[in-house]
């Protein structure tokens, strides 16, 4: 199960650095303001359902899939959680943030988690 939860911790992160990238993009100013579409085809609602929203789901899955001790997971988990924050705050979204917040705590969680089991052992 730890393969597992690494493989979606990461391609959680390849999203978010993906969404970062296309936003980015998509609010480079170029003489006539913000554009609808970054580099992929596609418009900002579906753009964060699709990258952010899954990059939300899938760091939550792993949080609850990774029972094993892993310093890699939830080091990975504060990462995606501080990215979706940072996010959420250029957006403006409160919502956002608060997810990204909700991500790191589970970071946190699973650090604690994995040193109370490591004594145990």
């Amino acid at each position: 199960m730890l393969k597992i939860a690494k493989g979606l911790v990461i391609a959680a992160l390849v999203l978010l650095i993906i969404y970062g990238v296309d936003e980015a993009a998509s609010r480079s100013m170029d003489g006539e303001g913000a554009k609808e579409t970054g580099f992929l085809p596609v418009n900002a609602m579906v753009r964060g359902l699709a990258f952010g929203g899954s990059a939300i789901a899938l760091s939550i899955a792993t949080f609850f899939i990774a029972r094993e001790v892993s310093t890699f997971v939830w080091i990975m988990l504060i990462i995606n959680g501080v990215l979706i924050a940072i996010g959420g705050a250029v957006a403006g979204s409160a919502p956002v943030t608060g997810l990204g917040a909700l991500v790191i705590a589970l970071g946190i969680i699973k650090r604690f988690r994995d040193a109370k089991i490591a004594r145990m052992v």
